[in-house]
């Protein structure tokens, strides 16, 4: 077992994220065409502006490179990929940041672990609000462990990034700090949980509360056990006992009996009640929807909460089964790599329908209307962004630019005998006619300039 090491392993880590970087390239357009990834990048292309909403701001980061692009004229297709491929580098540089500067190569094998762990809901889904979460959660992590720890100056950085990134932030930020606790009780560890609720207060001040913090207030006064009875995240959970999941069983396996062995009863009373506390929380937050944002954070949280004990304790040298841990983790990566060749079939589908979509927008007068009953949701899992996937794919695909026009809900009657081809999404980014960047998309002059909230309509 010489060769399963905490070395070897991070070289293959190393490695994985290489093929990561690639298969971002490869599957770019799958992965950029879908809901919020073709969202953001249609705003950002057309407004030549980063893309940071909700105090968010950290999530700019992987745009400049593609922002540069659009300042420099390059084609859609070549954006694409740069969108695609910064979106992953990024989270490659934090990989980095862990295991080179921290000197902290398991949290960066649990941050791939995890990250993997969840790939058939993460993978094709570019926009990285809750993989930053994640990021800054185990980076963090990571620095309380370093000989660091001590730069009050690059702990409070981290916090800023972390609380910038996205709400569920909160979350992570209580799980180290508690587990900190539990495991050990350095006096640093105060400081930074006064510093991280006063950035969490500021936030607050100038950005107010989110629908996030507002939905976990509102969940745990309101009927709790009634939504924690009724939650999807039960069936949902029950499903992946079959997948990468088993990975996760086979880590927590390890860290109970790693924590019998050493006869620290109180750490495994502990382990048990944070576990259910977590998932108690998470199952009244997210208990009337199953979006794949929700199921993103969902996995993400309770992943970290359940294997992040065994990754703090793994730099013990009481601890006896590190190499059980590594294989875990060299099973868990390359299963989760070959479960992104696998999954990748629906999301090319999906690209493939959206293709011959365009080319059968016909010029004719005669109605063409996209509604959801032209959708079979096995393969456009999502439907709201299906324009902004629309414009992209068109472009990129058939080479061809596309007519925009926006119209009111109330007057879409009046208006579907002079504008026959349309796409109606569920909503839609306001804009108007004169917004549209020529460069990359246009408009039909010799039709009146309407302008409205919601409905994008498309036409050749």
């Amino acid at each position: 077992m010489k060769f399963i090491s905490l070395q070897n392993t991070w070289k293959i880590g190393q490695l994985v994220f290489l093929i990561l970087i690639g298969m971002s390239v490869y599957f770019a357009v799958e992965r950029v065409c879908y809901m919020d990834s073709a969202y953001m990048l249609f705003r950002l292309v057309n407004n030549e502006q980063v893309v940071a909403e909700g105090g968010r701001l950290i999530n700019a980061l992987p745009q400049f490179i593609p922002w540069a692009m659009v300042k420099m004229g390059c084609s859609l297709n070549s954006i694409v990929i740069g969108f695609s491929i910064m979106h992953t580098l990024v989270l490659y540089f934090v990989f980095l940041i862990i295991g080179v500067f921290l000197k902290q190569r398991e949290i960066g094998l649990m941050f791939l672990a995890l990250l993997l762990i969840s790939v058939n809901e993460t993978f094709f889904d570019v926009v990285t609000e809750t993989k930053f979460a994640l990021a800054f959660a185990c980076l963090f992590t990571a620095f309380l462990l370093s000989e660091k720890n001590q730069n009050s100056l690059l702990g409070i950085g981290i916090l800023i990034c972390g609380f910038f990134t996205h709400p569920i932030f909160i979350v992570y930020f209580g799980l180290i700090v508690t587990y900190k606790i539990i495991l050990d009780t350095p006096k640093s560890i105060n400081k930074f949980i006064f510093i991280g609720v006063f950035l969490l207060v500021l936030k607050s001040m100038f950005f107010g509360a989110t629908a996030y913090e507002n939905d976990l207030v509102s969940a745990i006064v309101n009927d709790t056990i009634h939504l924690f009875k009724d939650s999807f995240i039960h069936s949902y959970f029950k499903g992946l006992f079959t997948t990468q999941f088993l990975v996760i069983i086979g880590l927590i396996v390890v860290l109970i009996f790693s924590i019998i062995s050493l006869k620290k009863w109180k750490y495994l009373w502990a382990y048990f009640l944070i576990t259910f506390g977590l998932y108690f929380i998470l199952s009244i937050v997210y208990s009337k929807g199953d979006s794949h944002m929700m199921i993103q954070k969902t996995l993400f949280v309770f992943h970290f909460g359940l294997i992040l004990p065994l990754f703090m304790l793994l730099k013990s040298e009481e601890f006896r089964l590190k190499s059980m841990v590594y294989c875990l983790i060299v099973i868990g990566t390359f299963t989760a790599l070959y479960q992104v060749i696998q999954i990748s079939k629906k999301y090319t589908q999906r690209v493939v329908v959206l293709e011959n979509f365009m080319k059968r927008l016909p010029n004719s007068s005669d109605k063409f209307i996209f509604t959801e009953d032209h959708i079979n949701h096995d393969v456009i899992m999502g439907t709201w962004a299906l324009p902004h996937e629309s414009i992209i794919v068109s472009k990129i695909k058939l080479h061809k630019l596309i007519n925009l026009k926006n119209f009111r809900e109330r007057n879409d009657t009046l208006f579907l005998s002079r504008f026959p081809c349309a796409l109606r999404p569920t909503f839609g980014y306001p804009m108007m006619n004169k917004d549209l960047n020529l460069k990359y998309f246009r408009i039909n002059e010799n039709l009146p300039v309407v302008w409205l909230d919601s409905t994008f309509f498309l036409g050749q």
